[in-house]
């Protein structure tokens, strides 16, 4: 064969590789519209690609006492706690997250829907609820318009100290549990995360009433459809293409991954490596933020070997001054995408940087970019004045009592926050 007659199959092959190498870059960005991927629920070939959204929040009847009762119970909170009606209520609460935080580890969730379907459960009447809306995307306008759909998943109420109950804080007066896992002074076992909240969705254009909830369908664990979605922008080589979601993972005041002082159940790395990471939907990033100086070799050593590469740990103070390159709700936005699963966990022990990131979330506006609409779940120790708490928190002045905690964490969860 002579050199001419090589040339157009030289040339279609040039063509071939070019080709994949060009969709070898897209591969984790585009997604044509009606792919069969299993993105979420309802998906299917040919349909519109759709997601959902935060609706609103909704206290328990149980939460709502609470907040008439906590202006007053502040000054004794202990005491309150440990009332014959809340005492009760509180086995129910914390007894029903320990269930569902109980899974054996080999339960993984990589996908939506991974629990089997089930029944409401009575002892869920005390949690409160997260609401979401169906949206579904027009290629043409290139907006998301609602769509028919609805969704609720379940919360931890905000009752007493904000604490699990059955902790040492309260001391005498602390509540007792048979078979409750510990009191360290740092239980989480009050804690409902996202992936252990029971949840039930349908495809009505109504939000259910208490009585057709009781009758749905929910699932105990799992991948919510609202987990995180895709973002859509035109792309003149495919159409509509979709960035896909990424998992991160923002803990500010880590201390090293697996021991906290001298405990090692209160390591919170570790702690969120088992609750998230290790289920299933890994965290792309693990960005672990502490001011005290730690030892590199020691910190990267108790580190799982599938976070190397993805852990990074910031061993400096982060601020909020503004144009400080350490800005912490700047990072978050460079960080963090809107379709983005983010779980932010902020325990410093610095009043002074802890509320204005709090001032911050509170009061910013998402449709502007604020940054409380990227943040999907909020672990926060807020550290205000009242006893029993004021001696470990060495006695915070000017942050305000548990009542004004209460109000922050409602008005979190109003913006769709999962605040813990």
């Amino acid at each position: 064969m002579n050199r001419r007659a090589i040339l157009p199959y030289v040339f279609a092959f040039s063509g071939i590789v070019l080709l994949l190498l060009a969709f070898s870059r897209m591969r984790h960005l585009v997604l044509p519209e009606g792919s069969s991927s299993t993105i979420g629920p309802f998906w299917k070939k040919g349909d519109p690609y759709c997601k959902w959204v935060f609706s609103h929040y909704e206290q328990s009847p149980y939460e709502l006492q609470w907040f008439s009762e906590i202006e007053s119970a502040q000054s004794s909170i202990c005491n309150a706690v440990s009332q014959p009606e809340h005492a009760n209520a509180s086995n129910i609460i914390v007894a029903r997250t320990l269930e569902l935080m109980s899974l054996s580890k080999s339960v993984q969730w990589d996908n939506y829907d991974t629990g089997n379907a089930t029944s409401f459960h009575s002892s869920d009447i005390f949690m409160s609820r997260m609401h979401y809306n169906r949206t579904c995307y027009n290629s043409k306008t290139e907006k998301f318009h609602l769509a028919k759909g609805k969704g609720v998943q379940l919360i931890e109420p905000l009752w007493g100290m904000l604490r699990d109950p059955f902790d040492r804080w309260c001391g005498d007066k602390a509540l007792k549990m048979e078979n409750h896992p510990g009191a360290s002074g740092q239980s989480k076992a009050h804690i409902m995360p996202q992936g252990y909240a029971p949840y039930t969705y349908t495809l009505t254009d109504t939000v259910p009433t208490d009585e057709e909830l009781q009758t749905q369908e929910w699932r105990t664990h799992g991948l919510p459809p609202w987990h995180s979605s895709l973002r859509p922008s035109s792309d003149p080589r495919v159409g509509t293409a979709y960035r896909p979601p990424q998992n991160i993972h923002l803990d500010l005041g880590s201390s090293y991954f697996g021991i906290w002082g001298a405990d090692a159940g209160a390591a919170s790395g570790q702690w969120f490596y088992d609750t998230y990471h290790a289920r299933g939907k890994p965290f792309d990033r693990f960005i672990a933020v502490e001011v005290e100086t730690l030892n590199d070799t020691k910190a990267f050593t108790q580190i799982p070997d599938d976070l190397v590469g993805v852990y990074t740990l910031m061993n400096v103070g982060l601020s909020m001054d503004e144009g400080d390159k350490l800005n912490t709700i700047d990072m978050i936005k460079r960080v963090v995408k809107p379709e983005d699963f983010f779980v932010f966990k902020l325990d410093i022990d610095s009043a002074p940087i802890e509320e204005p990131i709090l001032k911050s979330l509170l009061e910013d506006d998402q449709e502007e970019g604020g940054a409380s609409g990227l943040v999907d779940e909020l672990m926060f120790e807020h550290h205000v004045n009242y006893e029993p708490m004021n001696a470990p928190w060495h006695n915070p002045k000017g942050v305000g009592d548990l009542h004004r905690s209460f109000n922050c964490f409602r008005d979190l969860r109003k913006k769709g926050i999962r605040a813990h």
